[in-house]
């Protein structure tokens, strides 16, 4: 993609030339595109209406988002000087957090261990949920774990003992402001 700045040719254009392509006007930019094609009637298809569907719940978290006041001020502080609180909530609706790490390295099954699991996400992350299971599937402990200043690293204190710690399952369950969650799972060796 190029972009050609103060193009005296386009400069201001806005319109449909020839039935062919479109110019019109984003901020300090003028796009060019392929005019659309009229008189295609055709159904959606399934995963066309699929795609449509998610969109809408998109456009209406992000109409939402910016009618909060603290939400606008988190998404515009986001936002490039081509872009709005809007889009970025837009796009945040689209993006679930990613769990860059557990951080189960110091966990030795003893209470008062640390897990410390980071995750990334457009703004942040809303909350982290650690979950420890042993080895059969029985529940030792589950809980919030609370973010660090940082915003990326959470941290989570193991409050009972886990003994054995091999096989045992360590589960981390991140969700974020539009409610997206991702999910990241280890056995202990």
């Amino acid at each position: 993609m190029s972009i050609s700045k103060r193009n005296v040719l386009t400069h201001g254009l806005s319109g449909m030339l020839g039935n062919v392509i479109v110019f019109r006007q984003k901020g300090t930019k003028t796009i060019v595109a392929v005019a659309p094609i009229k008189g295609k009637n055709a159904p959606p298809t399934a995963a066309q209406a699929k795609v449509r569907d998610r969109f809408k719940l998109a456009a209406d978290f992000a109409k939402a988002a910016i009618r909060d006041p603290a939400l606008k001020k988190l998404y515009a502080d986001k936002a490039s000087p081509d872009q709005t609180a809007y889009n970025i909530a837009l796009a945040d609706y689209f993006k679930a957090p990613e769990i860059l790490s557990l951080g189960s390295d110091q966990y030795t099954g003893k209470v008062g261990d640390i897990i410390s699991p980071s995750v990334s996400d457009m703004l942040e992350a809303k909350s982290v949920q650690v979950r420890i299971e042993k080895a059969d599937g029985t529940l030792i402990e589950q809980g919030a774990a609370v973010v660090r200043q940082d915003k990326l690293h959470w941290d989570y204190t193991a409050t009972q003992a886990n003994a054995p710690v091999t096989g045992s399952k360590i589960t981390v369950t991140a969700t974020d402001i539009p409610g997206n969650i991702a999910v990241k799972q280890m056995v202990m060796q």
